[in-house]
């Protein structure tokens, strides 16, 4: 080889080591909105072995979530990478081409390592497009004090009671009503105007919540089965008057002795540990009528679709919502696993063999049952007009034609994305 030929080969060879060289070291930042505790530690594990890509964790308020994405997004903003996307909004910003789809990055093992529910929540027309980092599920706390006191036996750790069941008890336990001071109430959702807690009470006879197609309500939430259901529901809080009205928090209810059940998640679990009420309080399965239908899901992680740096979004993306990270997100202390390794683990702890740690056990169990809230481009317009539903009928109002009004406004909402 001549001179001038190996010379203009040394040339090609150290221009590519150059470029490598300069790819090797090129850095990327990528940016996230989010209100996640714990946040901050899965973006410092991410870096460990990333070193050229750092996540900035930028943090705002629960509503700040919502009101960011909305306006970066629909603006086709690229400052934003990666996207905390609730659940039941995946359909929403999948169908707007806000996200990116990921199903290139998670192999069948992976996909098979969530709970089924939280896939299922995370597509969107067959595509996935924001795979689980949080889960949740529902348990009914129970105050043992106040059923000793009223000789009423509480349901074991493994026994799930029938609506039947909670509503005779409950019955039993109210106390007082009439004096705010000595008034015990019965029974009462955390989360009492909103269809995340409320849809089982439809689902368990069984009634499905909304259309196949996600934009039909009518003939659904008006049918005989969900005027059944809410009758009842509203009966707990008129004619039986077991279930405390007005603006009220369950949770506190609960803990300062005023409550006797109450539905909630496993994020009360820790609170009610590190600071313990000054009763003994159990768990139980949560209620029922004739199949078992348990609320579940929670955050999600998306990509930004306009984002200029799709490859790393999604390598962080993976990571986030792998098992390795799933560990971190709960010691967290307030998420609850999306892994079905993690939930055996709870289960199969020594030291969750008597209460309080008994109630993980019985949160974890519950994950098989959970069902995703409804998936539907227009589910905040179904649950901000169900919400003002759900007050008017706990307020007393006729329950037949709050559904049909309902189901009137909810339609015209999701007519306009049938034509869209």
């Amino acid at each position: 080889m001549s001179g001038r030929k190996l010379m203009g080969l040394l040339v090609v060879v150290l221009a590519a080591l150059s470029l490598n060289m300069v790819s090797a070291q090129e850095k990327f930042t990528l940016s996230w909105i989010t209100d996640l505790p714990g946040a901050e530690d899965i973006a410092a594990a991410f870096a460990k072995d990333n070193s050229n890509i750092e996540v900035r964790v930028d943090k705002v308020t629960f509503n700040e979530v919502f009101a960011q994405n909305q306006v970066r997004l629909g603006s086709g903003s690229s400052d934003l990478d990666i996207v905390s996307v609730d659940a039941p909004l995946v359909a929403s910003y999948g169908s707007r081409g806000w996200l990116l789809a990921l199903d290139d990055q998670f192999d069948q093992k992976q996909i098979d390592s969530w709970v089924d529910a939280l896939y299922a929540s995370g597509k969107y027309d067959g595509k996935l497009y924001a795979p689980p980092i949080w889960n949740s599920t529902q348990l009914l706390y129970i105050n043992q004090d106040l059923f000793k006191a009223s000789g009423v036996t509480p349901p074991a750790f493994d026994e799930r009671w029938t609506w039947d069941q909670v509503t005779e008890a409950a019955q039993k336990l109210t106390k007082d009503t009439d004096d705010p001071a000595k008034a015990v109430w019965g029974f009462q959702f955390e989360q009492f105007n909103r269809i995340y807690q409320l849809q089982p009470v439809a689902q368990s006879l069984p009634a499905p919540v909304i259309g196949e197609d996600g934009l039909t309500v009518k003939g659904i939430i008006d049918s005989p089965e969900w005027v059944k259901a809410f009758t009842w529901f509203g009966s707990l809080h008129n004619t039986l008057n077991v279930s405390p009205k007005g603006t009220i928090d369950a949770g506190e209810l609960f803990r300062t002795g005023k409550l006797a059940m109450f539905v909630a998640g496993p994020w009360r679990i820790g609170g009610f540990i590190s600071d313990p009420p000054t009763f003994e309080w159990s768990a139980a399965p949560h209620p029922y009528w004739k199949e078992i239908k348990v609320p579940g899901d929670s955050w999600h992680l998306g990509v930004n679709a306009k984002t200029q740096h799709p490859a790393e979004a999604a390598a962080f993306v993976k990571y986030a919502s792998s098992i390795e990270a799933d560990r971190l997100w709960y010691a967290s202390g307030v998420m609850w696993p999306a892994h079905k390794e993690l939930l055996d683990e709870l289960i199969n702890d020594p030291a969750n063999t008597e209460f309080p740690q008994k109630a993980f056990v019985v949160a974890a169990n519950e994950a098989q049952y959970t069902e995703p809230r409804p998936l539907s481009v227009a589910y905040l317009e179904y649950e901000q007009i169900l919400s003002e539903t759900f007050e008017d009928i706990r307020n007393g109002a006729d329950v037949q034609e709050s559904l049909t009004t309902a189901a009137d406004r909810i339609q015209k909402e999701m007519d306009k994305y049938k034509t869209q």
